[in-house]
């Protein structure tokens, strides 16, 4: 049995009835004042939720692919129980939850601290990245979490110096080395520097990004569902959109039975506490992944956060990569648009059909994607001197923004007979 934790205060037991996860509200988290559930999917009531509902929200806390076949072969963890990888992985997650066993809570619980994060213990990790020994691995004993398939470690930063949590310590930024094998992947801390960077530039909301280079390049990005207030570091709510369409994380691309735009867009209307501005956020992070070429923009790459008002809002951006600088991976788009997946075969026509499919004005679109490839066009030479992208990468990201801008261009002022 697990006891799911919002700052140290029991919010439920999560355990499993047969071969299915069962999930019980906690009687006074229910009563408290301010309390809220863990999704939408899962309103607070006093009966136990039980079956794929309570999986749907958990099992997308947990790392994904290759990264989690390899834990569970290090570690010697079923891949599929769920309740035991959350057992091993569960403390410090995306979100607002801690997840620990039973007996870890309460009276003799440890008392949250940070341990030092040393050059010589970021160089061994680092090393041991490249023998395909997971950070979540080196650091077992802290059991830390984040989902996705990259590797990446929860820290807190303090402007100087990185910690380590330890007992429950919540993080204040998202550590990301280099993706693995550097060979077929270069220059990848910056190319993601480089995209957050120009999407704050095209005005979309995105966390605060620094690359570290001591001692190589990893990005550090500042963790939007973290609040700091001096020493306090308070843990806000976020689901992914896997989370709120209910789906599992391994069916997260449209083409495994995943969300796809108007899927995004529909979330967006039923939960967001200011659906117009975030139908509008949601248009520039589509419109921004198609400018940089980011085809592996899925529904986790897109997350709700309750405010303190306890209302949804659609959360910054995150997980913005220019892939096409790295010719091996696929160019078809994880999310059609207008049932299209090849970008340059993209038209008139599929930009329409996607307009129809989630509500917006195509001649609306039409003015937001010039004005945002405009704005690209004009603000990336700047970043990419200001971040010493290397040449090959400059050029590659160039290429792509002047082509997919030209695209835009011209197809959106087409209308095409059908």
């Amino acid at each position: 049995m697990l006891a799911v934790l919002h700052e140290r205060t029991r919010v439920g037991r999560l355990g499993a009835a047969g071969r299915e996860l069962e999930f019980a509200y906690d009687a006074k988290w229910r009563a408290r004042t301010g309390a809220f559930a863990l999704s939408p999917r899962l309103p607070l009531r006093e009966q136990p939720w039980h079956g794929e509902e309570v999986l749907f929200f958990f099992a997308n806390l947990l790392p994904e692919g290759n990264l989690l076949d390899t834990l569970c072969k290090l570690r010697r963890l079923p891949r599929g129980n769920v309740l035991r990888l959350l057992e091993a992985f569960g403390r410090e997650c995306a979100g607002a939850f801690e997840i620990v066993p039973e007996d870890e809570q309460g009276a003799r619980a440890p008392k949250p601290d940070y341990a030092a994060y040393s050059n010589a213990a970021l160089r061994k990790d680092l090393a041991n990245l490249r023998a395909n020994i997971p950070l979540l691995q080196a650091h077992g004993a802290l059991r830390l979490s984040l989902a996705g398939a990259q590797n990446k470690i929860p820290v807190r930063y303090d402007g100087r110096k990185l910690w380590l949590p330890q007992h429950g310590a919540p993080s204040t930024h998202i550590l990301k080395p280099a993706l693995q094998p550097e060979a077929e992947y270069p220059d990848a801390v910056r190319n993601e520097a480089f995209c957050m960077r120009l999407a704050g530039a095209l005005g979309m909301n995105v966390p605060a990004t620094t690359v570290l280079t001591d001692p190589e390049p990893m990005l550090l990005i500042a963790r939007y569902d973290r609040v700091v207030d001096g020493e306090k570091i308070r843990r806000l709510h976020q689901l992914d959109l896997c989370q709120l369409t209910g789906t599992l994380p391994d069916q997260k691309y449209e083409s495994d039975g995943g969300p796809g735009f108007a899927d995004l867009f529909a979330q967006v209307d039923a939960h967001s506490a200011a659906p117009a501005l975030d139908r509008l956020a949601l248009v520039d992070w589509l419109l921004c992944n198609f400018l940089i070429g980011n085809v592996d923009a899925h529904a986790k790459n897109v997350a709700m956060l309750y405010t303190n008002a306890g209302r949804l809002r659609l959360a910054p951006a995150y997980d913005l990569l220019a892939l096409g600088h790295w010719s091996r991976l696929s160019t078809d788009m994880a999310m059609a648009i207008g049932g299209e997946r090849r970008p340059e075969w993209v038209q008139a026509r599929h930009w329409q059909r996607l307009c129809e499919a989630v509500g917006l004005n195509a001649a609306q679109l039409r003015r937001r994607a010039l004005r945002l490839a405009a704005t690209a066009e004009s603000a990336h030479k700047e970043l990419a001197r200001d971040l010493e992208l290397p040449q090959k990468l400059r050029r590659s990201i160039g290429a792509t923004l002047r082509q997919r801008g030209d695209w835009i261009e011209r197809r959106l002022a087409v209308q095409e007979t059908p």
